[in-house]
């Protein structure tokens, strides 16, 4: 789902994606990525950046298995641990990096279940959606 889109930024939110394998066809179509990822991961998940590394500007890790994420991406990209949603797109309006000629993109595509910190999906992706319209509300017009 395209929360928002203009000529600097796009913001997508794909809450659904709860494996890496789904979260890879996100990270496969964006640029310029500021991806939270996090939550309760599949069992026996595994992540391959390989493809996709250039793309991701920096990983902000959600929910309550950060070693498992920090495992999986530690020697890929850049990450930082932000616990949860909220502090992850606080973190991310600080970092954003706006400049240049290709659009940046906010996505929550998790590689993981909602249910540490959501009842479901819908409900994290709802909160993101909240929250990133309310933090970026005047920084892009929305």
């Amino acid at each position: 789902e395209t929360i928002f889109s203009n000529k600097k930024l796009l913001c997508i939110n794909d809450s659904k994606a709860t494996s890496f394998d789904a979260s890879l066809q996100s990270l496969q179509n964006y640029n310029k990525i500021y991806w939270i990822v996090g939550g309760l991961p599949k069992y026996q998940d595994y992540f391959c950046l390989k493809n996709v590394k250039k793309k991701i500007v920096k990983a902000y890790i959600v929910g309550k298995n950060t070693s498992f994420f920090k495992k999986q991406i530690r020697n890929d990209i850049t990450y930082t641990v932000s616990k949860n949603i909220r502090n992850a797109v606080n973190n991310i309006y600080k970092d954003l990096e706006l400049s240049g000629n290709s659009k940046s993109t906010i996505l929550l595509s998790p590689a993981a279940a909602s249910f540490d910190q959501f009842n479901n999906f819908e409900n994290r992706g709802n909160y993101f959606k909240n929250i990133v319209i309310k933090k970026f509300k005047k920084r892009l017009n929305v």
